[in-house]
């Protein structure tokens, strides 16, 4: 390739607060080391550094991660004045435009030879490349409007028209699990031919710092649920779960429930757990700050369960993170790509998504194993 690798990303650069950043962390990770003499583009959208999503910590690992190498940082302004890496789909629009137009200007050997696109700011981007550029592109989509704002038109057709018209480009779309391909497929509309499977997974890499100090309530044992704070994510569904479980008499250990955001303070959705596990009488902390450290407690001796209580998932990178951990056992849905993950009564334990009964029964058999089988 005698071009540079061009990597546009919206989140795992400068910061991170969800599931695609640290998936965009690990991809970093794996061509910074698969491609030791390769050159790079980075194209992250740009934050400031008082943005609330700027996280030095993160960024300085970033930093480390490309030391040494043969890398241009080239941030994307997505309209929002470097406050957000994500916004609404106008902010999407101008990420995609910013980030086409300085890939257009690119020449001679600082012409790209492979441009990976990463997420939903960049959906668009397709339309605003030049032909060469695009047939040269694979997109990597983490989700969609469709899965998780299946109301905001707007951004379903942004998408819509984004994968189509690089596809008649001829670039490329990456499915990042086999519920993904058949949703761009059927959803979308992504020809099969311009589907490529790019399958998630993980990098080898340290957690940073050490795991948070547990509660004293959870010192005996816990359960833990982590993911974004927000009601896609299922966790309404774990409360009842519990409640159902302690009606019944049978002992509960404390829920660790680590619904995060970037924000300083609460959010009302995390306000809203928090009362709920309250109205339940479901002994739970709610953690919610975002810290990479949280995948600290997968292997802490008191770990009884971990649940992924997902409604929607499209790829389900909790599960993968357990067992490379070796936690156990994990308990989770059967939403989207957590089907493939967790395979009940081999791999775990797997109950339709918002059914509490059903995540109740899948519970307590994993709460009921024996600690030999409990943990791989």
């Amino acid at each position: 390739m005698s071009g540079p690798i061009a990597v546009a990303l919206h989140d795992g650069f400068y910061g991170c607060g969800t599931g695609a950043g640290v998936c965009n962390r690990s991809l970093m990770g794996v061509l910074a080391h698969r491609y030791p003499h390769a050159r790079f583009h980075l194209m992250p959208i740009g934050l400031s550094t008082t943005s609330t999503e700027h996280d030095p910590g993160w960024y300085r690992a970033v930093q480390q991660l490309w030391a040494g190498r043969d890398v241009v940082v080239d941030p994307v302004d997505n309209a929002t004045n470097n406050t957000t890496r994500f916004g609404a789909v106008d902010n999407f629009r101008a990420a995609s435009r910013d980030a086409a137009h300085r890939l257009n200007r690119l020449t001679g050997s600082d012409r790209p030879g492979l441009i990976l696109a990463s997420d939903a700011p960049f959906h668009g981007i397709g339309a605003h490349l030049e032909p060469e550029l695009a047939a040269r592109t694979l997109l990597i989509p983490h989700s969609t409007g469709a899965l998780h704002d299946p109301e905001n038109r707007d951004r379903v057709r942004f998408e819509h028209e984004g994968f189509i018209e690089l596809c008649r480009r001829g670039g490329k779309v990456a499915a990042i699990s086999a519920h993904m391909r058949s949703h761009l497929a059927a959803d979308y509309g992504v020809p099969n031919s311009a589907l490529i499977d790019l399958p998630n997974g993980l990098a080898l890499e340290p957690v940073s710092g050490p795991a948070p100090d547990l509660p004293p309530p959870a010192r005996e044992g816990f359960v833990l649920a982590m993911g974004r704070a927000t009601p896609y994510k299922g966790f309404e569904d774990l409360l009842r779960a519990l409640h159902l479980l302690r009606q019944s008499r049978f002992p509960v250990p404390h829920l660790l429930l680590a619904a995060v955001t970037e924000t300083v303070e609460p959010t009302p959705y995390q306000r809203h757990l928090a009362n709920l596990a309250s109205q339940l009488d479901v002994p739970t902390t709610v953690w919610t700050r975002f810290d990479p450290a949280l995948r600290g407690l997968f292997t802490h001796p008191t770990l009884r369960a971990v649940v992924v209580p997902s409604r929607i998932e499209p790829f389900g990178r909790i599960p993968l993170e357990a067992y490379a951990a070796g936690a156990g056992p994990v308990v989770a849905t059967t939403a989207g790509g957590l089907a493939d993950l967790v395979v009940d009564g081999v791999t775990g334990f797997s109950a339709p998504p918002e059914d509490p009964s059903g995540l109740a029964a899948a519970l307590h058999q994993a709460l009921t194993l024996s600690p030999p089988t409990a943990r791989p």
